[in-house]
Parts: structure tokens; sequence; C-alpha cells
């Protein structure tokens, strides 16, 4: 008992609050994911609201409206980046404290790499979308 107090007295409080502000943040990024999945997908209900909207004002002038699935998929793709990002982040948290505990550093940056690589390509679909589709 007396061993797991000193070490984690070895901890610097600043060390472990900016672990903490890391890991809020990427459980920020993970909420952001979810909500930015969330109205990926809707969007498609939105198109298909539109659609039908469309012809019952004009019988035949409804614009070929085949790619709505598209916007499902992705919005779901989303969501589960944002899940297994949200449950990464208890990983990078726990891997951190025990660094800290043995007082090394070893930062993990091929999560930011796939993080700004993911959002990028998730950015780029969205606007290849929108001039294509």
């Amino acid at each position: 008992m007396q061993h797991k107090q000193r070490t984690k007295q070895k901890i610097d409080p600043k060390d472990l609050m900016a672990v903490e502000r890391s890991t809020t943040a990427l459980i920020g990024t993970a909420i952001s994911l979810i909500v930015l999945g969330f109205v990926v997908e809707k969007f498609e209900l939105f198109l298909h609201l539109l659609s039908v909207e469309l012809k019952s004002d004009q019988a035949n002038k409804l614009p070929q409206l085949i790619h709505v699935d598209f916007y499902n998929y992705l919005g779901i793709s989303i969501v589960f980046a944002g899940i297994m990002l949200a449950l990464y982040t208890y990983h990078y948290y726990t891997r951190w404290i025990l660094h800290l505990e043995k007082r090394q550093i070893n930062t993990d940056k091929n999560i930011y790499f796939l993080l700004s690589i993911f959002v990028a390509l998730i950015g780029l679909v969205l606007l290849l979308s929108m001039i294509i589709l």
C-alpha cells in the first residue's frame, strides 16, 4: 500500500493536469466526430424528405438523388471512428499515467497523425460530395 502512495507522489501535478487536458481534448474530439457523423447521416434523411417534397410538387422534374445512401454510410463511419477514439482515449490516459509514474516521456504521435489524416479525409470526402454529387 505504501509503495503505491510513493509511486503516485512521484507524479508532478502539472504533468498530471497536462495529461488530463490532453485526454479531455481527445474526448471532445471523439464527441465532435460522433456529432458530425450523426449530422452527415441525417443529411441523407433530409435529402429523402426533399425528394419526396419535390416529387409531390413537380411530377417528373425530380432530380436523381442516387447517392443518398453515400451519406448514410459516411455518417456511420464517422460515428464509429468517434466511438473508437473515445475507447482509445482511456488507453491513452492510463499509458501516460504509467509513464509519469516511471518518470518517462513517451509521446504517442501516431494518434495525432491518424486523427489529422482522418479529419482531413472526412473534409475531402465531404468537399468532393458537394462538388460531384
